[in-house]
């Protein structure tokens, strides 16, 4: 128990690009016995966060290159359980959130304290941080318990009722672990009778746009639910998982333009994951938007960044005997910039993949990758040799 007896947070973490903030925040919180760490760039923030435990962080709505909220958002889908249950406080610069207000409000639990602040301004969003993490606990363990409840009993019925009756105390927290209790058990029909009528009467709830438009999703339903994301989306800006969901569903409608200015805007939210894109190029390719993947891969990717990435995957499905997968992806890498130097590795891996199969169609295949191999680096050692040995294999295979 701290100075005037206020349950304080012993360690907070304060990300805002001006250290200023933090640096003036951190005597005088030290007299309550609370220890500040102080992250004033995207890295420090990232490995700060994942290597202590923090009850409390406090986040600066405008930070830079990360907004805010996303890094809050990614914050609570960590991979480690205890700190999803971490409880934020946004800074904010500005006296009014414009387009930050629709997703602070979705995204709950969040308070938002106007910069500057003094330390007897902060402490009593300390304390109630500490509420709010354990409200989060307690809703996780209930969650984790009626999944687990519902996986291991099979009896969905009794599941959802658990849930049902504790609606009143968990409200929005409530509805969402419905809904996805419904789409745990495929029950997607049944789920949109439970939502339809109470969106029809809040239709700029925000909840309930998105578990319409998820449902929908699951549903194969993509035009509408297009639609529900889209105003979402319109109401509450930036949020990834959704971006991800529209992204998905334009694809499906056959529209690859506004489905790529839809993962543009997921690579901004994600500048601490460079090899994000590829995941886009493959979703492209795979609905058969080859000459967008290659516009898109130009636009946001450098030549050896391409050549490294497709190589690096192409022999680790080699290694895993899924030689057809890792000719696909070594297909894709030449599509991107055809005339790089660097794309005789690539070249060199497609002849080493045809080779596996041992017959005379694939060593022959095999011979004229290398070929381009050698034309764009002669002096390759392991490409001179290896074409020895081929040359040896096609005469063999000829004369059998």
């Amino acid at each position: 128990m701290s100075q005037g007896g206020q349950n304080l947070p012993t360690k907070i973490l304060i990300v805002d690009d001006d250290p200023a903030i933090a640096q003036g925040l951190d005597e005088p919180l030290s007299k309550y016995q609370v220890k500040v760490d102080k992250a004033s760039n995207l890295d420090t923030a990232l490995y700060l966060f994942n290597t202590n435990r923090y009850d409390v962080c406090l986040v600066e709505v405008e930070f830079a290159p990360l907004p805010g909220l996303a890094l809050v958002q990614k914050w609570r889908a960590h991979e480690v359980s205890e700190k999803r249950s971490t409880a934020f406080v946004m800074m904010s610069g500005n006296k009014t959130l414009g387009n930050n207000e629709g997703l602070i409000r979705e995204l709950g639990d969040l308070e938002v304290i106007n910069k500057p602040c003094s330390v007897i301004q902060v402490l009593p969003f300390l304390s109630r941080g500490l509420s709010t993490k354990k409200r989060i606990m307690a809703y996780q363990d209930m969650k984790s318990k009626i999944v687990d409840f519902y996986e291991k009993s099979n009896d969905f019925d009794k599941a959802a009722a658990q849930v049902q009756k504790r609606l009143p105390e968990l409200g929005v927290k409530g509805l969402n672990m419905l809904y996805d209790l419904y789409e745990k058990a495929n029950r997607y029909e049944d789920a949109l009778v439970l939502v339809s009528p109470m969106l029809d009467k809040d239709p700029d709830n925000i909840s309930l746009l998105n578990a319409k438009g998820r449902l929908l999703m699951r549903l194969g339903r993509f035009k509408e639910a297009k639609e529900y994301l889209v105003k979402a989306d319109d109401l509450a800006p930036q949020n990834i998982e959704r971006l991800n969901e529209v992204a998905t569903a334009y694809l499906h409608l056959k529209d690859p333009t506004n489905s790529i200015k839809k993962f543009k805007e997921i690579l901004d939210l994600n500048p601490e994951k460079p090899d994000l894109k590829f995941e886009m190029f493959s979703k492209l390719y795979e609905h058969g938007y080859d000459e967008h993947a290659v516009a898109f891969g130009k636009e946001t990717a450098k030549p050896m960044e391409i050549v490294r990435h497709y190589n690096n995957k192409g022999v680790m499905l080699s290694k895993d005997g899924q030689m057809d997968k890792a000719l696909v992806d070594y297909g894709r890498a030449l599509r991107f910039f055809p005339q790089f130097k660097e794309n005789y590795r690539i070249y060199f891996n497609i002849a080493l993949a045809c080779i596996q199969a041992r017959t005379l169609e694939s060593y022959i295949e095999a011979e004229r990758n290398l070929k381009k191999c050698l034309e764009l680096s002669p002096e390759f050692d392991k490409a001179k040799n290896t074409m020895e040995t081929l040359t040896k294999l096609i005469a063999k295979s000829k004369a059998s």
